[in-house]
């Protein structure tokens, strides 16, 4: 299938037949599945921030089943940027599902573009994070693996080197207009307000979004989006306030969750400090 402006879903359940296996194109990066009788292989071409290939590339196809001589050189090969996982058992079975879900760490988007927000003023940005790939045995329920699409940098965002926690750190185009974004079917939309309630402008050159704590929704044209996050900055604290509110976005008409949060917070609410995780908004 030829890459094109309106990309198909790469996610869902598809029959692969014993010594046979597919290939998946999921933004910048490829995975392969291949079923033998006794093990399940697969097979991850990932991509990096800092790589050749397009972070914010628009593949999304799927071939299966893949030509016998196609899945050979995979498996025969020995490149460097392969990363190849065996998972053994008594008999494999035929339908395996691929399906998305979020980062398992919090994540530092850095806007490409600094945007202030004025004293009393608040804004929403559209933000997209990478998501990850999982690959499950449909018959098992059993998750043989979960790759991400887009390999992120290790970033410590906190005050100190002691203080903080580990992130993932990715580039985001942060637009302000949802008619003006991209279809990307390995990102995740998340509407973020920051509202700034002191009297002094607020710099957003990089915010942390929680996505552990964030489902993930698909709407019927395949577009896939998180909770609303909501970041208040006041006056009186030290930091900001992460509020998220439950169920799907109001910039979407219809919208079915498919990924629960991996840590559930309680009732919605978070509060982060400087002193806890650094300074939400910043350098």
């Amino acid at each position: 299938m030829t890459e094109s402006s309106e990309p198909t879903p790469w996610w869902g359940t598809v029959s692969i037949e014993e010594y046979t296996g597919g290939e998946w194109h999921i933004g910048p990066s490829t995975l392969w599945v291949y079923r033998a009788s006794r093990d399940w292989r697969v097979v991850h071409r990932p991509s990096t921030d800092s790589g050749t290939a397009d972070p914010m590339a628009q593949r999304s196809d799927v071939t299966v089943p893949l030509p016998d001589d196609a899945m050979a050189a995979v498996l025969d090969a020995e490149e460097e940027t392969l990363t190849t996982r065996r998972y053994s058992v008594r008999r494999t079975r035929g339908s395996v599902a691929l399906r998305p879900a979020l980062a398992d760490r919090p994540v530092v988007a850095r806007p490409e573009h600094s945007l202030s927000v004025l004293p009393d003023e608040a804004v929403t940005l559209y933000l997209s994070t990478p998501l990850w790939i999982r690959i499950e045995l449909v018959e098992s329920d059993r998750r043989l693996a979960e790759v991400p699409s887009l390999q992120m940098s290790d970033t410590w965002f906190g005050a100190s080197t002691r203080d903080g926690t580990l992130c993932y750190a990715t580039r985001t185009a942060g637009r302000l207009h949802l008619d003006r974004l991209p279809r990307r079917l390995h990102r995740a939309l998340t509407p973020l307000k920051v509202r700034n309630t002191t009297a002094e402008p607020l710099a957003l050159e990089r915010v942390q979004l929680p996505a552990p704590h964030l489902s993930l929704y698909v709407t019927p044209d395949d577009a896939l989006w998180t909770e609303a996050v909501t970041m208040t900055h006041r006056q009186t604290e030290a930091g900001a306030t992460v509020q998220i509110k439950e169920g799907p976005p109001a910039d979407v008409d219809e919208a079915e969750r498919m990924q629960t949060p991996r840590e559930p917070s309680k009732q919605g609410l978070i509060t982060s400090t400087f002193s806890a995780f650094g300074a939400l908004f910043g350098p």
